[in-house]
């Protein structure tokens, strides 16, 4: 449909313009130091560069696992299809605090990275293994910039995605009331909300 007026625009206030980007696909970052392991969803991740080949991964700093990836200096990232959801949620509400593997705290089974023996997710459809390049604090959060050392996917992908066999999350935001739930959608039209089982 094709649309001759803008009558219909409002104003969105600017707290929100990020929804206007939804729904994205989410990525986990995993990062193993001092012996834990680590893991935190990111909605905000982008390519930044071919060459060197850079990654971009908006975190927020007061979390556990951004803390470690900067102990680290390598960390991975992993791309989950939608029936893994429910593990994504339980994932973002779960602190690294105290766990040894927070992955396999919520069910998620992982190996390590060849290039840089950090966990990766054995489920995921595909992962990166970076080096930690640069990092800048913009506002509420810190850009993490990633150097790609190694990038490993399943059969799916090959030179793009096939989506008819492909299926990825997509995030949609979170519901805005008292039962407070995180809102996943699917290419091929499922949407799922997942309670929130604590709203710190």
């Amino acid at each position: 449909m094709r649309l001759n007026t803008i009558r219909e625009w409002r104003d969105i206030e600017t707290s929100k313009v990020h929804r206007l980007f939804y729904p994205q696909v989410p990525v986990v970052v995993t990062v193993e130091f001092e012996g834990q392991i680590g893991g935190m969803p990111a909605i905000w991740c982008t390519p930044l560069s071919f060459d060197p080949p850079l990654i971009g991964v908006a975190l927020a700093p007061d979390h556990k696992t951004f803390k470690m990836l900067m102990g680290a200096r390598t960390f991975g990232i992993n791309w989950l299809e939608y029936g893994y959801a429910k593990e994504l949620a339980r994932l973002g509400e779960t602190s690294a605090n105290g766990l040894t593997n927070k992955l396999t705290s919520v069910g998620l089974k992982t190996f390590k990275g060849k290039k840089t023996t950090q966990p990766l997710i054995e489920q995921s459809s595909a992962n990166l293994e970076c080096r930690l390049n640069q990092n800048y604090r913009v506002g509420t959060h810190e850009l993490v910039v990633g150097e790609v050392l190694s990038a490993s996917a399943r059969s799916s992908f090959d030179k793009y995605w096939n989506f008819t066999r492909y299926n990825p999350i997509l995030y949609a935001g979170t519901t805005e009331n008292k039962k407070k739930a995180w809102i996943f959608m699917s290419i091929r039209g499922k949407k799922t909300k997942i309670p929130y089982t604590h709203t710190d």
